[in-house]
């Protein structure tokens, strides 16, 4: 299993085939991403609200003002809305905020409101993150908020992920929730109330299906649930149950898309590993359908009708740890953060891949109109981070929501996997 921690860090072509000739800006605008929305605390997942218009971001926050050797915590998670980001000037507002964040005492490298996704209920959000009355970080939960046109704002966690892992560990390591992305199934968009949820656990090393027994649900309780595994990847462990890091590497899901035909992608991080990270795409009922290897630390995926996208965190490479630089390689300029976000056609058996420079890139959201948007600086509070010895990157800049632009992408191939 991976716990993504808070304040650690492991260590010019001519456009063709699968680039989709909209994601090239016309008019005046010049070439290059537009910023749709930034000032954001460790930017994570992106979905689109249940009409299509506006992007739901998960801000996984800050930490705050409670330090331990973990990291400092604090309830500054929360989940903004971006009307209309194909517009001039997107509205930008906070739905939800209060969910309980870890992070490094700059603030970098938060856990917490890692994933957020609109239900069929108007104003109503459900988030992967932590119940704030458990242990810090050991008490994953699929938590609810709301922000109604009448009536107060509410937050409530509502399944515990982590008992569900005490109870099934499905990938037979030791017991840990780490809810990094969540997916919202509307199975009748024409009623509501009626969905469920999937949530990427990373620790767990599984796909959690939350299916909620609506007739159960009073004015005074929501209602029962049922908590499955949805989908699983095994883990290689020591006698004494830990990961073992020498083994295989793990899939460790961290990010979800679905399609319009109702199949699903899961993106792993791959133990961070150069070429281990995978996309998977399923059937809406978890049959594996199809797979993309040779991606490195997976963060966000997303498609459209012919393609899929692809976050890598660190670019085709992982850093080396704080101090350690190779005797041929300087290290990165300030504001030079690496990241990746490739594209590919997902029809297509063998697509070439291309690719553009994105800073530590998380969530992923496609439209039907060519846009791409991606959270970047996902590891970042709204200020960024300043140069300094424990960081391998360079000074980076506030997490922020950009509008991607493909016009410059360039070929890149699958990374082989280092020879075990």
């Amino acid at each position: 299993m991976k716990k993504i921690r808070a304040g650690v860090v492991t260590a010019a072509v001519v456009l063709v085939g699968p680039v989709p000739a909209a994601l090239a800006h016309g008019g005046e605008q010049p070439p290059g991403p537009r910023v749709v929305a930034e000032g954001l605390d460790n930017p994570r997942q992106l979905n689109w609200d249940q009409k299509h218009r506006s992007l739901v971001v998960a801000e996984a926050g800050r930490g705050g003002d409670q330090c331990t050797e973990m990291g400092c915590a604090g309830p500054t998670g929360a989940v903004s809305l971006v009307e209309r980001p194909w517009s001039r000037t997107p509205a930008v507002s906070t739905v939800a905020e209060g969910f309980i964040s870890y992070a490094a005492p700059d603030g970098s490298f938060a856990v917490g409101a890692n994933g957020a996704d609109a239900t069929d209920v108007r104003g109503e959000y459900i988030v992967a993150g932590y119940d704030p009355a458990g242990p810090p970080m050991q008490n994953g939960s699929l938590l609810v908020a709301g922000s109604p046109d009448e009536g107060e704002p509410y937050l409530f966690p509502y399944a515990d992920l982590q008992a569900a892992e005490e109870e099934l560990n499905p990938d037979g390591a030791q017991i840990e929730s780490n809810p990094y992305a969540v997916l919202f199934v509307d199975e009748d968009p024409k009623s509501s109330r009626d969905g469920y949820a999937l949530v990427a656990d990373a620790a767990a090393n599984a796909v959690w299906k939350v299916e909620p027994d609506f007739s159960t649900q009073t004015e005074e309780s929501p209602p029962e649930y049922e908590i499955t595994a949805w989908a699983a990847w095994p883990t290689t462990v020591l006698p004494d149950g830990t990961d073992d890091p020498e083994g295989p590497a793990e899939f460790v899901p961290t990010s979800l898309a679905a399609d319009a035909h109702g199949n699903v992608y899961v993106g792993g991080l791959g133990s961070e590993r150069p070429g281990e990270a995978s996309v998977v795409q399923f059937s809406a009922d978890g049959v594996e359908l199809d797979r993309w290897d040779g991606f490195t630390a997976v963060t966000g995926v997303a498609v459209d009708d012919g393609h899929l996208y692809v976050s890598q965190l660190f670019g085709p490479t992982p850093p080396l740890p704080p101090g350690e630089t190779p005797a041929d390689e300087a290290p990165p300029a300030a504001g030079e953060a690496p990241g990746q976000v490739v594209v590919l056609h997902r029809h297509h058996e063998g697509a070439q891949r291309w690719a553009i420079d994105v800073p530590l890139p998380a969530g992923l959201a496609a439209d039907h109109h060519g846009n791409v948007y991606a959270a970047v600086n996902s590891v970042a509070p709204a200020e960024g981070i300043a140069a300094g010895p424990e960081n391998p990157f360079g000074a980076i800049g506030g997490g922020a929501v950009w509008e991607l632009d493909f016009s410059d992408a360039y070929r890149v191939d699958p990374v082989e996997p280092a020879e075990g």
